[in-house]
């Protein structure tokens, strides 16, 4: 190994990164190994700082929800972040893709597309074997230049330090503090506060966190600050105070304290099929992200399992042998019935022949493609090959962890960090860039904020639909709105319980009950088109139209539709009802999230060829739409043509409705004629527009000329690049009505609803469509 002393000239530059970590090589001579040229090289090239290095300081792999957390922060503000490891893991039991834990983890929560092998520097055999020959500069060489081209892909980088649980590589502190200061990357300590023996004390803790500072400092690592995980959330509030006074300084951030949260230490039934090795035979994936309060071995007969199963406070994991058919299909029938006792699943083990094949067609029909049973949520039966007693060693030994299909959890450690953790006390230490444009994490972090603010009152009027209820009960939970479900009370409830949903919150209205309420609301709406009370109470038989008059009365926000109805059917009350006078012109746009900045595209669903007068509203709408949203409208009117280079009657309709909406909102930066690439490719732009421009190359807000040219360039972007295309988001109308597709995913509904809820406030503040 090549060592050599070097004296730095007067007056060289310090590379940035470098500085603003306050690198231990500002004195004016240092010893560094050959490697410190190319570190120095990178550095001096890099426009960011390294990366974000998480540590545990007592060596445990316990910090899943501070990496979530963590990366989820920085994806709000970056185009592209990436996970490391220098040491890679152990994989998940029986895992198909012989991955590390975590980089398996955060490939699916993230979905990060990388080969998975450019995401860890070495294996824990490797690097086990290194250390055992004295070889650790060597080591430290593989790692960095690991790093070093992963890193070049990505605007950060989130590094896990080291697992206490491979054997031979020594003080795992130690080693953690030479990769970060080899790595040049800030580390964050991370320390639980649950031990086997309880909780930690104040005291405790703030020990260990100098004792940690210390060790790491003493290996030249730059610190940024310290996380608590698994404090006593009885205490938290003092502990973290506590904690604060004791180990924050201008340079070393007390981060914050996540409570202890036994949902993730809870073993579901995903994490057992993984331990076991599993199969699922029917059902859903979906359905194994469930928890399992107890296990029970059915050796009994039908009777006293039936009685013991109603008898127990829980849904357990019920095992049985391949050859009770007669217990499979009991507690299937049970599981589906409304007074039945519930199982969270049914495990058959390899003893016996297992269902014949009338039985296994039988089971697979009554499920259907879907894995549902009988419309409800069958209860997911999987087979093992391995003896009941095996199943029973295996899952005693069992401990709860975080499985990429643990969504869940992934869920509650993002919500959990977000609300307890202060990154930006932290932040100023990183020479990361600011985010020069929204991004699609940001802008939904953004909506997810707002309703967060100001919980919005949205009707969902198609409770039979089961990802209707799902996400009636994950926006309660997020706290992204409150809801109103129309239907009979009672069979909602009975949806709910087989789904394994909780209604806590939701209002449930029986519209067929309540017709009455706005038979004159309507009327009088509607009294142009001569509309008796008899034909208003038909007409309110209808859910859409019963829940756009609980809009148009104030007894709802706005109303989202269409799981189950047609766009007609739901859009079409709105505007009989909802116009607005001023601009009487309805329209839609959509967001499409792209994988670095979201766009605003208009219309691209309801005016079929809009002229130059309507053109000019859609553009002031979509401005408005955009602003309510957070992002700071830049209009661009499209057409084949740029500036004057090109003429035709398309050309001069966008003209004129440039023009016309000039006058109509000054203010704004709009301009056009302009062709896509020179409205959001800054390259383009140059060379197209020579003059000043605020809108060429930037462009947040793309409008185009008519229906068939925004329909069909919505589409091409979408399935071109695998952008999000969020809409269409209704425009112009008094108050917010929007459709889903029938095709809508739960997430696609839980959006549509936020966006929503962020209109109607936007509306009622005057600064939206």
């Amino acid at each position: 190994m090549l060592l050599c002393t070097s004296r730095r000239a007067a007056g060289s530059r310090v590379p940035d990164c470098v500085r603003a970590l306050g690198s231990q090589h500002t004195g004016t001579t240092f010893v560094c190994s050959n490697r410190c040229f190319s570190q120095t090289a990178a550095l001096q090239e890099s426009k960011t700082v390294p990366g974000v290095y998480v540590a545990n300081i007592e060596g445990r792999q316990n910090s899943s929800p501070i990496l979530l957390g963590l990366t989820d922060y920085f994806e709000r503000h970056m185009s592209s972040v990436g996970f490391f490891q220098p040491v890679s893991g152990e994989a998940f039991p029986n895992s198909s893709s012989g991955l590390s834990r975590h980089i398996d983890l955060m490939r699916s929560a993230f979905k990060m597309k990388q080969d998975p092998s450019q995401q860890s520097g070495i294996s824990a055999k490797e690097a086990a074997k290194l250390l055992s020959t004295g070889q650790t500069e060597e080591l430290m060489d593989i790692i960095y230049n690991k790093y070093v081209e992963y890193r070049k892909q990505h605007d950060l980088v989130v590094i896990e330090g080291l697992s206490g649980r491979e054997p031979g590589l020594g003080n795992v502190n130690d080693l953690d503090a030479k990769i970060a200061a080899t790595l040049e990357t800030p580390v964050l300590l991370v320390l639980d506060s649950q031990t086997e023996q309880g909780f930690s004390s104040a005291t405790d803790l703030a020990n260990a966190v100098l004792i940690g500072k210390q060790n790491y400092s003493h290996h030249n690592a730059t610190l940024l600050g310290v996380v608590l995980n698994k404090v006593n959330p009885k205490e938290h509030s003092i502990i973290s105070q506590q904690v604060k006074s004791k180990v924050h300084t201008p340079d070393f951030a007390f981060g914050g304290a996540l409570p202890y949260n036994p949902l993730l230490t809870t073993v579901r039934l995903n994490e057992m099929k993984a331990a076991l090795g599993s199969k699922l035979l029917y059902g859903q994936d979906d359905s194994l992200d469930a928890e399992v309060s107890d296990v029970l071995v059915a050796s009994e007969g039908i009777n006293e399992l039936l009685n013991h199963l109603h008898s127990m406070d829980a849904r357990p994991l019920v095992i049985t042998s391949r050859d009770r058919t007669d217990v499979l299909w009991t507690l299937l029938t049970a599981h589906s019935n409304p007074v039945g006792p519930r199982v969270a699943g049914i495990l058959l083990t390899s003893e016996g022949s297992g269902p014949t094949q009338l039985i296994d067609r039988m089971l697979a029909s009554a499920y259907g493609k879907h894995g549902r049973l009988e419309g409800a949520a069958g209860a997911p039966v999987m087979t093992v090959d391995k003896p009941m007693y095996r199943v029973c060693q295996i899952l005693g030994q069992i401990q709860a962890s975080m499985l990429p299909s643990s969504n869940l959890k992934i869920d509650h450690a993002k919500e959990a960090f977000a609300k307890y953790v202060d990154v930006n006390s932290m932040a100023e230490r990183l020479a990361a860039p600011k985010a020069t444009r929204l991004t699609p994490k940001a802008f939904m972090h953004s909506i997810t904020q707002k309703c967060q603010a100001n919980p919005q009152h949205i009707v969902l009027p198609e409770s039979g639909d089961k990802r209707v209820l799902t996400a009636a009960t994950e926006i309660v939970r997020k706290g992204l709105a409150s809801v109103t479900l129309l239907g009979d009370p009672e069979a909602v409830a009975q949806d709910a319980d087989r789904l394994g949903l909780d209604l806590a919150g939701i209002k449930i209205v029986d519209h067929m009950k309540s017709l009455d309420k706005y038979v004159g609301i309507l009327c009088e709406a509607r009294k142009k088109k001569g509309l008796t009370e008899q034909q208003a109470r038909d007409s309110l038989q209808d859910i859409n139209v019963y829940g756009t008059l609980m809009v148009l009365a104030g007894d709802a926000d706005g109303m989202v539709s269409g799981a189950t109805s047609t766009t007609a059917n739901t859009i079409r009350p709105a505007l009989q009802v909802l116009k607005s006078k001023e601009r009487p012109l309805v329209s839609s746009v959509f967001f499409m999230c792209l994988p670095d900045k979201v766009l605003v595209y208009g219309d691209c669903a309801v005016n079929v060829e809009p002229s130059a007068e309507e053109l000019a509203l859609i553009a002031v709408t979509s401005a408005e739409t955009a602003a309510a949203f957070g992002v700071t409208p830049r209009v661009a009117m499209l057409s084949y043509s740029t500036g004057v280079s090109g003429a035709g009657p398309q050309v001069e309709k966008v003209k004129k409705a440039v023009e016309t909406a000039k006058q109509l909102r000054p203010d704004l930066h709009l301009e056009g004629p302009i062709q896509y690439d020179a409205a959001v490719d800054p390259e383009i732009a140059k060379q197209k527009i020579k003059k000043h421009s605020e809108v060429a190359g930037q462009a947040n807000v793309c409008i185009f000329p008519d229906l068939n040219t925004g329909n069909n360039t919505y589409k091409a972007v979408q399935q071109s690049t695998g952008a999000i295309a969020m809409g269409p988001v209704m425009q112009g109308l008094t108050k917010p009505v929007n459709d889903l597709s029938r095709g809508c995913t739960v997430a696609d509904i839980i959006n549509t609803v936020a966006c929503t809820s962020v209109q109607a406030l936007g509306l009622k503040s005057g600064s939206g469509s």
